[in-house]
């Protein structure tokens, strides 16, 4: 991989943490409901898939989500915890990529959708700013794993798939990848990331 010219990074579990388990228990106190029913209701499926498209506004997603977990709830406690997973950024992430985009180009390639795309944008903005362009699959009308995303990636790289890392911590989006031939790291932790990105990597 001593070829490599652009890094393309997923944001979710590899630059920074986060815990859907925080969402259902914010909903389970703002509703009066139980965290393990909540929980064991919501579907990552097609709604939460075409929500990530956006191809369901907000309104919808609220009103089907909240009917199938029997919330009620203001659409303000719905998006609070909704928007209540993120965590902090990994340790060394900012002198990870501080050091990478002096030999690479660095981009952030994120499922995501417009409620949440809100609070991220903001809480990571510091750490963000490292990537020279942040692609939103809500903002695109397609998400990971489809190729059209990873093509739209590329295309603004100007890089070719075998001169192009990847990273995400899921195992679909990292097929996909492969799919057309990118190179790429299946994040499990970020020790192990740290330890997998250095040794395929040049970092000043």
């Amino acid at each position: 991989m001593t070829d490599i010219k652009a890094i393309i990074f997923d944001l979710g579990k590899v630059v920074f943490d986060l815990s859907f388990e925080r969402v259902f228990q914010s909903w389970a106190t703002s509703s009066g409901g139980q965290f393990d029913d909540i929980k064991s209701r919501f579907m990552f499926d097609e709604l939460f898939d075409k929500f990530e498209r956006n191809e369901v506004s907000p309104e919808q997603f609220r009103a089907t989500v909240s009917q199938r977990l029997n919330l009620k709830i203001t659409d303000q406690d719905f998006d609070k915890g909704w928007c209540d997973l993120y965590l902090g950024v990994y340790n060394d992430m900012d002198n990870l990529l501080v050091g990478l985009k002096q030999n690479y180009k660095l981009i952030g390639l994120t499922n995501t959708n417009a409620i949440h795309n809100k609070v991220w944008t903001e809480k990571y903005a510091d750490t963000l700013q490292h990537f020279e362009k942040i692609f939103s699959s809500h903002e695109l009308a397609t998400r990971k794993p489809e190729r059209k995303i990873f093509e739209i990636a590329l295309d603004h790289l100007k890089s070719k798939p075998e001169q192009t890392l990847f990273l995400d911590d899921n195992l679909d989006n990292i097929n996909g990848a492969k799919e057309i031939g990118i190179n790429t790291i299946l994040v499990t932790s970020n020790a192990q990331m740290m330890k997998d990105i250095s040794r395929l990597t040049i970092i000043k």
